[in-house]
């Protein structure tokens, strides 16, 4: 959470005060490897897509005059329900997919689903003011924040805890506009420029995976397998 955006001034709340750290578009969609494929032999690295989603009406995007109108909504899919890798695949990307809606929308629903735990919703939660408040939106994009997997697997840290290595980023793109008249962009207010790596770290709880991330230079977690070798044993 912290490796991400670290001003509350970003969503007009407090202009120095922290901000959230936490992202896919309902037409971007990754094909998962062959699913004939063991799932211990699938490689899932690369960037994180996503594609269940409710549609809710006409979808307009958000421009720099006015706020989105119906954003397809994430919904859970299946798959996050599989006590596999890729039902770890599955959770992430709605992880991911909650977050960027989050960002567009105001609306916390399906992240709380998600983030069972609660370790990053309540980081998130200065987005849900901003747009309950009516301080502004963020437009420019529908993706304002991005992840890829840079390891095929994750790795086994014991029975019910797994972590996964990614990096993410906020978009160039993406714009916060206030209702007062200023815009700034996403990416100036983000802890600091560029990639950051971090861990999706996914617990098995409760017949499905929750997720959180973490700074991977903060990670206290020890892994007890190698990437490589921890899908056949989730």
């Amino acid at each position: 959470m912290s490796t991400f955006v670290t001003r509350r001034a970003a969503l007009g709340i407090a202009a120095t005060a922290a901000l959230s750290s936490l992202t896919a578009c309902a037409s971007d969609i990754r094909p998962l490897s062959n699913q004939s494929t063991p799932d211990a032999q699938r490689s899932y690295k690369g960037e994180l897509k996503f594609n269940s989603y409710e549609s809710r009406g006409t979808y307009v995007p958000a421009t720099s005059s006015k706020k989105a109108e119906n954003p397809p909504k994430p919904i859970p899919p299946a798959d996050m329900k599989a006590k596999t890798t890729e039902g770890m695949y599955a959770a992430i990307g709605f992880w991911l997919a909650s977050f960027n809606y989050l960002m567009i929308s105001g609306d916390i629903e399906p992240f709380k689903v998600v983030d069972t735990n609660r370790n990053d919703i309540y980081k998130a939660e200065p987005f849900v003011e901003f747009y309950e408040n009516n301080n502004g939106w963020v437009y420019g994009t529908d993706t304002p924040f991005s992840a890829e997997l840079t390891e095929d697997t994750p790795q086994k840290v014991d029975e019910q805890q797994y972590r996964w290595l990614s990096v993410g980023r906020y978009s160039k793109e993406a714009k916060i506009h206030y209702t007062d008249g200023r815009e700034i962009t996403m990416t100036s207010l983000s802890s600091g420029p560029g990639d950051y790596e971090f861990f999706f770290i996914l617990e098995y709880q409760d017949g499905a995976w929750a997720v959180r991330n973490e700074p991977a230079k903060l990670s206290t977690s020890s892994p007890t397998s190698s990437a490589s070798s921890s899908g056949a044993s989730v």
